[in-house]
């Protein structure tokens, strides 16, 4: 399957969630600069994020012909200042998003100094985003909502092994009765693995996930990979 239906949400395997009857769009954990913060550190890995982030936001826009693209937080990666690449390829983004649909940033732990950037095509950059009863937030620290949270932070992920030992890691959405979390849409920050319980989000340290479904991202498609409790029986 390609997506499927959460309450009043779509959550996707084009890495978004799509609320319908608003026309918007939601994805999370860009990491824009990841290469070269790892490049400064020593780590050498080819630049090739950014191609793969615009044709991923592109098919998004091609499928949902969103009237508004809300960015869930670390749009960028550099705690710090904004480098080079940064403000490079995060001006870049901007500019084709700005050029499609409407975009709201919404601030993550990553997002220090964003406001420099976004303030170039008038984005605005927020806290959190309410969509009626939905509450979007990054997820770094403790909010309050009263139905549905859609959040990000933990780029969750599930690790699959094979007979002879061979590993996979899938990005997945890991979904509960009043939380939702994104997948990171960067495709070098694969994140927490689901089964550790080794969690980085305040929000989801204090609640037990067990019954939390899995919907992890393969090759285009969604797949459901039952209940986190019930994986930890088998994985």
């Amino acid at each position: 399957m390609r997506e499927i239906n959460v309450k009043r949400i779509k959550i996707t395997a084009l890495f978004a969630a799509y609320v319908p009857q608003e026309k918007i769009a939601v994805v999370a954990d860009l990491h824009i600069g990841y290469e070269g913060v790892m490049q400064r550190e020593g780590v050498m890995i080819p630049k090739y994020q950014k191609d793969v982030l615009l044709e991923r936001l592109g098919r998004i826009i091609d499928a949902y012909k969103p009237e508004k693209m809300i960015i869930n937080g670390d749009f960028k990666h550099e705690f710090g200042k904004n480098l080079r690449q940064e403000w490079r390829e995060t001006s870049e983004i901007l500019s084709y998003l700005a050029g499609e649909t409407e975009v709201v940033l919404v601030r993550g732990n990553h997002d220090n100094f964003l406001r420099t950037i976004a303030s170039k095509f008038n984005v605005p950059v927020v806290n959190e985003y309410e969509i009626g009863d939905i509450k979007i937030a990054h997820g770094h620290k403790e909010v309050e909502w009263n139905n549905l949270l859609l959040m990000a932070h933990e780029h969750p992920s599930i690790m699959l092994r094979d007979s002879v030992g061979a590993t996979a890691k899938l990005p997945c959405f890991i979904v509960g009765k009043e939380i939702i979390v994104l997948p990171a849409l960067s495709p070098l920050a694969t994140g927490t693995d689901i089964i550790s319980d080794d969690y980085l989000s305040p929000i989801l340290k204090e609640r037990n996930l067990d019954s939390f479904d899995v919907y992890a991202i393969s090759h285009n498609e969604l797949l459901h990979f039952s209940k986190i409790g019930e994986l930890k029986k088998v994985i």
